[in-house]
């Protein structure tokens, strides 16, 4: 039985409030009001407080532990792994005790508080949001307003990056640590179809994927009252403002309209938010006198946002990346507010075009420009089109939401082993350069998903189960990575130059070795297409350190293990 409920966010209200963030706290609202005991894991950054301290506070009657990050933890090359979250985390598992843990955006957090529940047996959802699960940006969008279609290619917008240890990391090795700990996600949550068939494209299992959507307070947002303007139609953005929010095509949209001399006449535009355009639009409404047709309402406060629907007749939604399921959407629709939104992501699964709204094509502010002059000289279409969208959503509740996700609750089925993911373990203080190439040109020619790169320091013991080999990257690696692969039986890839290393493979017939970034790739291809030969090799890694460990009784205690190491180098 589902009594407690932790709820994992990487921000969390009234901190940083944006869709992720409104849908994970008003889930965890009605969790509570469903009966469930919930608490909240999230962090929050400020850079005047302690690093990782954590705090505790009671926010909407809902218990909430806050570990405290700096702007540094939001960075690519550290928003992944951090063993110091995965402390504070365990100590919040052992006073809560959940039955089930669910997980929203935890890109900035540590995927490794999903290693921990999985180790802990406890039942994980997730709850998809974006597409921080395969791309680093989230967006996909790779440059301007160019979506990305291949998900294997992320090293042409990203090479390398440092790790918070200062090693230069192949992004495929990021990028398979976070797919090796989704792997472990009892049941994945999607709140619309397209963002499933993302998922399922990057390689997630379909059998571990429900579309659910968000739900949205149709009681709250369907009471706005408004009045249909006769003469000017009233169109609003909501959100950041940014290029990836499509506000440039907005803004383009608006010049071509103003040249026309349809704006003011036929529409005002209400500008909603914050973000790094925001300046700029300030300077051109101030240069244009728009001030009486372009109002800039900045940062509302999501309790206060009827005023903002109160005041729309047609939402815009111009974003250039694939969104999900939008929040402001859900809530216009709930609104009677018809949409224009740009022709991708889940906004197909929303708007049907010239039902409930319309759509344009992405990034093209001359149609948007046009969809908006025949919505305006067409009120009566317009508010069809809003009790359209009203009927849309009517049934899409909270409520229903939790119903839904109660079911997923208390669903049995539980992943016992991560599907298809072996792991190449790497060893080292650094990647060297051969190393580093040699992943790179693997990553060319082979797409494969079965095999991850991943770092040694990154995983937990369990987890050598899934190792089929040990590449040292480095001139050394590590002693005690040596020792678990010798003694579990894996074979070993290591450098040339370290002349120890190859003859301890020569000498115990468990590895080969390599001079460059050629013979890397080509080892690595050898052992892991040829089994009968790795399984040899692992064989006698295993019998080597069976016949050459003294005290084999007491080898896991304090120094013998290092002894051992120190007789064979």
């Amino acid at each position: 039985m589902v009594n407690k409920i932790l709820i994992c966010s990487n921000f969390y209200p009234p901190f940083f409030i944006g869709g992720a963030e409104i849908i994970a706290h008003e889930q965890a609202c009605k969790l509570r009001n469903a009966g469930y005991e919930v608490a909240v894991f999230c962090a929050k950054h400020d850079d005047s407080c302690h690093r990782y301290s954590m705090t505790r506070e009671t926010f909407d009657k809902l218990q909430v532990f806050r570990v405290i990050q700096h702007a540094q933890d939001y960075q690519v090359n550290n928003n992944f792994y951090k063993p110091v979250i995965h402390k504070l985390f365990n100590k919040v598992i052992d006073e809560f005790q959940p039955d089930v843990v669910h997980f929203h955006n935890i890109i900035g957090l540590s995927l490794g508080i999903v290693e921990i529940t999985y180790r802990r047996k406890i039942r994980t959802v997730l709850t998809l949001h974006d597409h921080w699960g395969f791309c680093f940006k989230n967006t996909l969008l790779k440059a301007a307003d160019i979506v990305c279609k291949d998900f294997s290619q992320c090293e042409k917008c990203l090479p390398e990056l440092l790790d918070n240890q200062e090693r230069r990391l192949h992004i495929r090795m990021r990028n398979d640590y976070i797919a090796l700990q989704l792997s472990k996600v009892d049941q994945f949550v999607s709140p619309s179809s397209y963002l499933a068939s993302a998922y399922i494209k990057a390689g997630f299992s379909s059998n571990r994927l429900t579309v659910i959507s968000y739900g949205i307070d149709v009681k709250r947002f369907s009471q706005i009252t408004k009045k249909l303007p006769e003469a000017v139609m009233r169109f609003t953005f909501i959100g950041y403002l940014g290029v990836h929010k499509g506000v440039h095509v907005l803004m383009a949209a608006i010049k071509l309209l103003l040249q026309r001399g349809y704006l003011g006449n036929l529409f005002t535009v209400n500008i909603v938010g914050t973000g790094g355009m925001a300046e700029d639009i300030k300077k051109f409404v101030l240069e244009n006198k728009l001030s009486a047709v372009i109002k800039l309402w900045g940062k509302v406060k999501h309790s206060e946002i009827e005023a903002v629907y109160q005041s729309t007749d047609v939402l815009i939604n111009p974003s250039i990346w694939p969104e999900n399921e939008p929040v402001t959407i859900l809530e216009a629709m709930a609104a009677r507010i018809p949409i224009l939104a740009s022709a991708l992501g889940g906004n197909l699964d929303l708007v049907v075009d010239g039902v409930n709204g319309y759509l344009f094509a992405s990034g093209n502010a001359q149609m948007l420009a046009e969809k908006m002059v025949d919505m305006a000289l067409d009120h009566a279409h317009v508010e069809l089109m809003g009790q359209n969208a009203y009927q849309c959503i009517a049934n899409d509740t909270l409520e229903n939401y939790v119903q839904q996700i109660n079911q997923v609750y208390q669903e049995k089925n539980y992943v016992s082993n991560p599907v298809l993911n072996r792991i190449i373990l790497c060893s080292g203080k650094h990647v060297s350069p051969e190393c580093f190439r040699a992943i790179s040109h693997f990553n060319q020619t082979n797409h494969s998903t079965c095999y991850k790169f991943i770092m040694s320091d990154w995983i937990s013991s369990e987890d050598w189960d899934l190792v089929d080999l040990l590449w040292i990257v480095d001139d050394k690696g590590d002693k005690q990575d040596i020792v678990n692969a010798l003694k579990i039986g894996r074979p070993l890839l290591v450098p040339e130059s370290n002349h120890q290393l190859v003859e301890l493979c020569r000498s115990s017939q468990s590895g080969l070795f390599y001079a460059d970034e050629m013979e890397a790739e080509a080892c690595l291809k050898y052992l892991i297409g040829e089994k009968s030969i790795s399984s040899a090799l692992g064989r006698n890694a295993k019998n080597y350190f069976e016949n050459n460990s003294f005290q084999l009784s007491n080898f896991w205690r304090g120094r013998s293990q290092l002894a051992f190491l120190n007789s064979v180098f």
